[in-house]
């Protein structure tokens, strides 16, 4: 009986686990900047990986889901994504926020002024 516990805790945990970091895909109407993940490093600091298929750098508006703890949070930035760039943009410290990917969405994104 203890054995079973144990493995439906761990099958609990692991679900769970993958709930909070499932990422959708982006898909071709997302717009010119997309992005794949929010990535929280091993020190704490989110950041947002995007890709850009626009020929101007555009400000752009993410929310990122992190775990804290055992708390969901979501954080909202401003970032300028560069024109053609695929790689991480922001830097928020989520004070030891729990390292890996996370769910997110991207808004409002606009040419940058010349």
């Amino acid at each position: 009986m203890t054995v079973r516990r144990v493995l439906l805790a761990i099958g609990v945990l692991t679900v769970s686990d993958l709930d909070v970091q499932a990422l959708t895909p982006p898909s071709a109407s997302d717009g010119p900047v997309k992005l794949l993940a929010c990535v929280v490093s091993p020190q704490g600091v989110l950041q947002a990986q995007v890709d850009s298929q626009s020929d101007d750098a555009m400000d752009c508006f993410i929310r990122c889901n992190y775990e804290f703890g055992d708390k969901l949070l979501s954080q909202g930035f401003s970032v300028t994504v560069p024109a053609r760039f695929q790689g991480k943009v922001g830097g928020v410290d989520t004070s030891a926020g729990k390292a890996g990917n996370y769910s997110g969405e991207i808004s409002g994104c606009k040419k940058t002024p010349r």
